[in-house]
Protein backbone atom coordinates (compact mmCIF):
# COMPACT_ATOMS: atom_id res chain seq x y z
CA UNK A 1 0.00 0.00 0.00
CA UNK A 2 1.40 3.38 -0.95
CA UNK A 3 1.32 6.00 1.80
CA UNK A 4 -1.42 8.59 1.37
CA UNK A 5 1.00 11.17 2.82
CA UNK A 6 2.89 11.15 -0.48
CA UNK A 7 0.00 12.80 -2.35
CA UNK A 8 0.32 16.23 -0.69
CA UNK A 9 4.10 15.99 -0.79
CA UNK A 10 4.02 15.22 -4.52
CA UNK A 11 1.50 17.95 -5.33
CA UNK A 12 3.58 20.51 -3.40
CA UNK A 13 6.89 19.60 -5.04
CA UNK A 14 6.23 18.43 -8.60
CA UNK A 15 7.04 20.56 -11.62
CA UNK A 16 4.11 19.89 -13.94
CA UNK A 17 5.88 21.30 -17.03
CA UNK A 18 8.82 18.93 -16.40
CA UNK A 19 6.39 16.06 -15.88
CA UNK A 20 4.68 16.84 -19.20
CA UNK A 21 8.07 16.57 -20.92
CA UNK A 22 8.89 13.34 -19.05
CA UNK A 23 5.61 11.80 -20.18
CA UNK A 24 5.81 13.30 -23.69
CA UNK A 25 2.58 15.22 -23.14
CA UNK A 26 3.80 18.58 -24.35
CA UNK A 27 0.91 18.67 -26.83
CA UNK A 28 -1.49 19.14 -23.91
CA UNK A 29 -2.03 22.84 -23.29
CA UNK A 30 -0.66 23.38 -19.80
CA UNK A 31 -3.14 26.09 -18.76
CA UNK A 32 -6.10 24.02 -19.97
CA UNK A 33 -5.01 21.01 -17.94
CA UNK A 34 -5.63 22.54 -14.52
CA UNK A 35 -9.40 22.76 -14.48
CA UNK A 36 -12.33 21.18 -12.70
CA UNK A 37 -11.46 17.77 -14.16
CA UNK A 38 -8.00 17.99 -12.63
CA UNK A 39 -9.47 19.02 -9.27
CA UNK A 40 -11.78 16.01 -9.46
CA UNK A 41 -8.81 13.81 -10.30
CA UNK A 42 -7.04 14.93 -7.12
CA UNK A 43 -10.17 14.17 -5.07
CA UNK A 44 -10.31 10.75 -6.75
CA UNK A 45 -6.62 10.20 -5.90
CA UNK A 46 -7.26 10.82 -2.19
CA UNK A 47 -10.05 8.26 -2.37
CA UNK A 48 -7.73 5.79 -4.17
CA UNK A 49 -4.32 6.51 -2.67
CA UNK A 50 -2.72 3.27 -3.79
CA UNK A 51 -2.87 4.47 -7.41
CA UNK A 52 -0.01 6.42 -8.91
CA UNK A 53 -0.69 9.89 -10.33
CA UNK A 54 -0.32 8.57 -13.87
CA UNK A 55 -2.90 5.87 -13.20
CA UNK A 56 -5.32 8.44 -11.82
CA UNK A 57 -4.98 10.75 -14.83
CA UNK A 58 -5.24 7.85 -17.30
CA UNK A 59 -8.20 6.24 -15.50
CA UNK A 60 -10.11 9.51 -15.63
CA UNK A 61 -9.30 10.07 -19.31
CA UNK A 62 -7.26 13.22 -18.72
CA UNK A 63 -4.17 11.86 -20.49
CA UNK A 64 -3.68 9.05 -23.01
CA UNK A 65 -3.02 5.52 -21.77
CA UNK A 66 0.67 4.67 -21.63
CA UNK A 67 2.35 1.82 -19.73
CA UNK A 68 5.40 3.94 -18.84
CA UNK A 69 3.19 6.66 -17.34
CA UNK A 70 1.00 4.05 -15.63
CA UNK A 71 4.02 2.63 -13.76
CA UNK A 72 5.86 5.87 -12.97
CA UNK A 73 6.24 6.27 -9.19
CA UNK A 74 5.87 9.73 -7.67
CA UNK A 75 9.15 9.38 -5.77
CA UNK A 76 11.01 8.60 -9.03
CA UNK A 77 9.45 11.64 -10.68
CA UNK A 78 10.46 13.94 -7.83
CA UNK A 79 13.98 12.52 -7.52
CA UNK A 80 14.48 12.96 -11.26
CA UNK A 81 13.29 16.56 -10.86
CA UNK A 82 16.04 17.18 -8.32
CA UNK A 83 14.21 16.60 -5.04
CA UNK A 84 16.40 14.84 -2.46
CA UNK A 85 15.32 11.21 -1.94
CA UNK A 86 14.84 11.76 1.79
CA UNK A 87 12.23 14.41 0.95
CA UNK A 88 10.07 12.10 -1.17
CA UNK A 89 10.64 8.56 0.15
CA UNK A 90 8.63 7.31 3.11
CA UNK A 91 9.29 4.82 5.86
CA UNK A 92 6.50 3.08 7.75
CA UNK A 93 7.32 1.89 11.25
CA UNK A 94 5.39 -0.95 12.79
CA UNK A 95 7.56 -1.22 15.93
CA UNK A 96 8.46 1.37 18.56
CA UNK A 97 12.02 2.06 19.74
CA UNK A 98 11.75 -0.84 22.23
CA UNK A 99 10.82 -3.19 19.37
CA UNK A 100 7.21 -3.53 20.54
CA UNK A 101 4.49 -3.71 17.91
CA UNK A 102 2.71 -0.39 17.44
CA UNK A 103 -1.07 -0.32 17.58
CA UNK A 104 -1.08 1.86 14.47
CA UNK A 105 1.81 2.03 11.98
CA UNK A 106 3.50 5.43 11.61
CA UNK A 107 4.54 6.69 8.19
CA UNK A 108 7.02 9.56 7.82
CA UNK A 109 9.30 11.04 5.23
CA UNK A 110 12.82 9.73 5.72
CA UNK A 111 13.93 13.33 6.36
CA UNK A 112 11.62 13.37 9.41
CA UNK A 113 13.15 10.29 11.07
CA UNK A 114 15.47 10.57 14.05
CA UNK A 115 19.09 9.49 13.49
CA UNK A 116 18.71 6.71 16.07
CA UNK A 117 15.75 5.34 14.11
CA UNK A 118 17.71 5.46 10.87
CA UNK A 119 20.66 3.65 12.45
CA UNK A 120 18.30 0.93 13.71
CA UNK A 121 16.75 0.56 10.26
CA UNK A 122 20.17 0.31 8.64
CA UNK A 123 21.29 -2.28 11.17
CA UNK A 124 18.20 -4.45 10.58
CA UNK A 125 17.49 -3.91 6.88
CA UNK A 126 20.58 -2.62 5.09
CA UNK A 127 20.98 -5.53 2.67
CA UNK A 128 17.31 -5.35 1.65
CA UNK A 129 17.20 -1.60 0.96
CA UNK A 130 17.25 -0.12 -2.52
CA UNK A 131 20.10 2.24 -3.39
CA UNK A 132 17.66 5.19 -3.28
CA UNK A 133 16.70 4.36 0.31
CA UNK A 134 20.35 3.84 1.33
CA UNK A 135 21.18 7.25 -0.16
CA UNK A 136 18.20 8.90 1.58
CA UNK A 137 19.15 7.45 4.97
CA UNK A 138 22.80 8.42 4.47
CA UNK A 139 21.83 11.99 3.48
CA UNK A 140 19.92 12.43 6.73
CA UNK A 141 22.71 10.96 8.85
CA UNK A 142 25.23 13.24 7.14
CA UNK A 143 23.18 16.29 8.21
CA UNK A 144 23.46 15.23 11.87
CA UNK A 145 26.94 13.71 11.75
CA UNK A 146 28.96 15.06 8.80
CA UNK A 147 31.45 12.50 7.55
CA UNK A 148 29.90 9.62 9.50
CA UNK A 149 30.42 6.11 8.27
CA UNK A 150 28.39 3.37 9.85
CA UNK A 151 29.11 -0.28 10.34
CA UNK A 152 26.43 -2.73 9.27
CA UNK A 153 26.58 -6.04 11.08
Amino acid sequence: MRPIERIDNFLNKVSWPELAIRWDLTNIIYEDFFNEDFDNAIKYWYENPDQRIGQVLINLGLIPDNLRIWNDEESDILIDQGIAPEDCLYWTSIFNKDNNLLETPITKLISELEPSHIKAVLKMCYNNLSEEYKKAFDNVLQKYYPGITYEIE
